[in-house]
């Protein structure tokens, strides 16, 4: 198989991935320990709490999550972001080279036509 035809190939599979990823979002969840002052004056942690973190507008915004499924599942949500991100970055690899193979005249790079 020929460099045109085994790009090609790797750009479906590649679009094939990207439209399986499901839900996604930015960001990502931490747990914090809160210190507080006790009557006696003995410094303290109260937590864990889980916390999903953000960009917003140039900020870093937070959310207070209620438990760990909701945490579990707000990893998974990041986890197909970075997927995303990855595939993403190799699919425009892959397009660019095959752009390069056709601006170069290779004759095993065809052109794709959705007719």
């Amino acid at each position: 198989m020929d460099t045109g035809r085994k790009l090609t190939a790797r750009r479906a599979q590649i679009l094939e991935q990207l439209a399986a990823l499901g839900p996604m979002r930015r960001g990502s969840v931490s747990e914090q320990l809160l210190p507080y002052k006790q009557p006696d004056g003995a410094i303290r942690r109260r937590g864990p709490y889980l916390t999903y973190t953000f960009k917003q507008g140039g900020k870093t915004r937070g959310k207070h999550l209620r438990n760990q499924e909701e945490a579990d599942l707000y990893r998974r949500q990041i986890e197909a972001f970075r997927r995303y991100q990855e595939l993403s970055t190799e699919l425009v690899q892959v397009c660019q080279t095959l752009a390069d193979l056709e601006a170069s005249g290779d004759a095993g790079c065809k052109k794709n036509s959705r007719r």
